[in-house]
């Protein structure tokens, strides 16, 4: 698989109208739920096509279908509410990284983050500040690049041009963090669908 397969992948998924991933430090899903404030006696085992039957974007509640990832990481994909919160992950000193993706916003979010000890937001456009936790693992990821045309219109944001660039460099950054990349093997999982308090 190479890099540039990671949106292909998820959009085909159905997150065309917001996608919100993310990959927590830590292998126990039910674990990561209950930090989470969620009851893991009342998750749901599904399939992401199971659990896009819920993809309801801006809900006044919270679903988030969350398992193992990698050796040490799980991944949380939001099938329904806004974005994951992650103050509570920042809380109990859990790295993380969340992507979010807002056709009808801002596009591409700045990537929210922890390293253990810091946590906070990162620009798309600083990715190559030295002095950034994660900095070890952009090699190679830029905040553009030579001929890169960006297109704007009056509808919603399309991961094209400067923007298509950031959300690539985003998920395969959580690729590298997280020791693997999305894949379909991934995406036919069964796993739990967890409620969240909002």
């Amino acid at each position: 698989m190479t890099y540039e397969e990671q949106w292909p992948l998820l959009s085909a998924r159905g997150f065309h109208d917001m996608f919100a991933g993310t990959w927590i430090e830590g292998d126990d899903p039910d674990e990561i739920a209950r930090t989470l404030g969620s009851d893991p006696a009342t998750a749901v085992p599904c399939g992401l096509d199971e659990a896009m039957r819920r993809y309801e974007p801006y809900a006044f509640k919270e679903l988030v279908w969350l398992g193992e990832h990698a050796p040490g990481w799980s991944h949380a994909i939001t099938i329904a509410g806004p974005r994951l919160r992650t103050d509570l992950l920042a809380a109990g000193g859990r790295r993380f990284v969340q992507v979010v993706w807002e056709p009808h916003g801002l596009g591409v979010h700045d990537l929210y983050y922890s390293d253990g000890s810091t946590d906070g937001r990162h620009s798309p456009v600083d990715i190559a500040d030295p002095n950034w936790p994660f900095h070890a693992y952009t090699e190679g990821l830029t905040r553009s690049r030579p001929g890169l045309i960006d297109i704007f219109s009056g509808g919603p944001a399309s991961p094209v041009g400067s923007l298509g660039l950031w959300l690539d460099n985003w998920l395969i950054l959580a690729g590298r963090i997280s020791g693997r990349l999305i894949d379909e093997r991934y995406l036919d999982a069964t796993r739990p669908l967890y409620r969240i308090p909002i």
